[in-house]
């Protein structure tokens, strides 16, 4: 992770943009709690932890035995959805990324 001083840490993968950074966090989190594969889960520990970047983490067996269960769930929930449920989503993932830039840019300014 790369975090410059009085700032919070940023991933690696995300190349300096905190919204991505927040937001891929934030999914690491959930996938954690949600797995009971301890080899993951310490995985996971160590980049939340910044022991460990997610660029180094993610190509390991046990990261992907880890998130292939999420993985394809969501590739068969999404193979049910209609054009305009995915389109749907797509904005709303959007608005929410460019509400979180505008949170960070409002944090920035403060």
């Amino acid at each position: 992770m790369t975090q410059p001083p009085d700032q919070e840490p940023v991933l690696d993968v995300a190349h300096g943009n905190r919204a991505l950074s927040r937001y891929l966090l934030r999914s690491l989190e959930i996938l954690r709690e949600q797995s009971d594969n301890q080899d993951f889960r310490s995985l996971v520990d160590d980049v939340l932890a910044g022991r460990a970047s997610l660029r180094d983490v993610y190509n390991t067996p046990a990261f992907a035995a880890g998130i292939d269960p999420g993985v394809r769930q969501f590739a068969e929930r999404w193979e049910e959805l209609s054009q305009e449920e995915r389109d749907r989503m797509a904005e709303e993932g959007q608005a929410a990324f460019d509400a979180e830039n505008d949170r960070i840019a409002q944090e920035s300014s403060t």
